[in-house]
C-alpha cells in the first residue's frame, strides 16, 4: 500500500481519467502590476517539492486513508509569452480543457490574477454558466481597473457576469487593507464578507459552511485560498504579506471542508513566492492545505 502522497501523483499522460488534476501556474506579473514582490513563477514547484516530500496517505485527525484518490498532475502552464493577455487567454483554454476532462481541478500559484482566467475555464467547462466561490484573502481582489492584475480578478468576474455576486464570499478580509469603495461594490453585487476579524472570533467552520452551501446552491463553484490571508509569522513567503490573519489550523480546516463538496471542482492556492521562504516554511504550509483538501475529497469519494 503506498504510504507518500507522491506514490498516488501520477502525470496526467498517464491518468486520462482521474479524481483530481494538479497544474501550475507559474506567474507573477499580476502582482509585479500591484506593485507587490515579484518571484511568485517559482511557486508551483516548490509547493510540489513539499507536497511530495513529507505527506502520507493516512489523515489521522479524521482517520481517512488517501490510498483510493487519482491524483493527475498536469504540469506547469508555459505563461512566458511577454504579451499577458495572450498568457490569460492561454490559461483559460487550458483550465477549461482540464476541467472538461477531470471533475477536480487544483492550481498551484503564482499571482491572483490567475484566478480571473482559471474561473472562465471553469465558466467554459460548464456551459457558460455563471458560477459561485469563495476567496480567502487579506484583500477583496475587486478593483476597478482595465489591466489583469492580482487586485482585479474577482471585480471583473462579477462585472462580466461570470461570478454569481450572491453565491460569492470574501473571507478574512484585513481591517485596514480594503477600501470603502471595494467593500461597497461587493455589496452592490449581493456578495457576502466575512472579515477576518469575525472568522477569528467565532471559527472558519460557522462562516465557510455557509459559504460553501451559497457558493454550490445552483451549479459548479471553485475556492481561490490566497497565501497571504495567513499571518505573516506563518507565511512569510506571500506577495504581500500582513501581520495578522489565519493561523495554520484555520487554513487546513478551511481547505478540508471545501475538499468535500462535490460541486467545488477548482481549487487555488495562490501567492506563494519562494524566493522570500525561511526554510520552505510557506511552501510547506501551502502543500498542508492541498493535502488537507485532497483529504477532504478523500472522504467523499468512494472507495474502488
Amino acid at each position: 500500500m503506498p504510504t507518500f502522497l507522491r506514490e498516488l501523483i501520477r502525470p496526467a499522460a498517464e491518468l486520462p481519467e482521474a479524481d483530481v488534476c494538479l497544474v501550475g501556474l507559474p506567474l507573477d506579473f499580476g502582482t509585479v502590476l500591484e506593485g507587490g514582490r515579484a518571484g511568485a513563477v517559482g511557486a508551483p514547484d516548490a509547493l510540489r517539492r513539499e507536497l511530495r516530500r513529507y505527506h502520507k496517505t493516512y489523515n489521522l485527525e479524521h482517520n481517512v486513508s488517501l490510498n483510493h484518490l487519482r491524483i493527475a498532475d498536469a504540469g506547469n502552464l508555459d505563461l512566458r509569452s511577454p504579451d499577458h493577455a495572450q498568457n490569460h487567454a492561454h490559461i483559460r483554454e487550458q483550465l477549461g480543457r482540464l476541467l472538461g476532462q477531470y471533475p477536480r481541478v487544483v492550481v498551484l500559484g503564482g499571482s491572483h490574477d490567475g484566478t480571473y482566467s482559471t474561473v472562465r475555464g471553469l465558466v467554459d467547462a460548464s456551459n457558460g454558466q455563471a458560477v459561485g466561490g469563495i476567496n480567502l484573502d487579506a484583500h477583496a481582489d475587486v478593483k476597478d481597473k482595465p489591466e489583469i492584475s492580482s487586485g482585479t480578478p474577482f471585480g471583473k468576474l462579477l462585472r462580466e457576469g461570470l461570478l454569481a455576486g450572491p453565491r460569492f464570499t470574501e473571507m478574512g478580509l484585513h481591517s485596514n487593507l480594503n477600501t470603502k469603495e471595494d467593500i461597497d461594490f461587493l455589496h452592490q453585487q449581493g456578495a457576502h464578507i466575512v472579515p477576518l476579524a469575525h472568522a477569528q472570533k467565532d471559527g472558519i467552520e460557522l462562516y465557510l459552511t455557509r459559504a460553501l452551501s451559497r457558493a454550490t446552491h445552483d451549479g459548479p463553484a471553485f475556492v481561490s485560498f490566497d497565501l497571504d490571508g495567513c499571518a505573516e509569522a506563518f507565511a512569510p513567503a506571500v506577495s504581500a504579506p500582513s501581520a495578522d490573519g489565519f493561523t495554520p489550523r484555520q487554513a487546513v480546516e478551511a481547505a478540508f471542508l471545501a475538499g468535500q463538496h462535490e460541486k467545488v471542482r477548482l481549487f487555488e492556492v495562490v501567492e506563494l513566492n519562494p524566493h522570500y521562504d525561511r526554510d520552505n516554511q510557506t511552501a510547506r504550509l501551502a502543500a498542508t492545505i492541498i493535502a488537507a483538501y485532497l483529504t477532504g475529497v478523500a472522504r467523499q469519494v468512494p472507495v474502488r
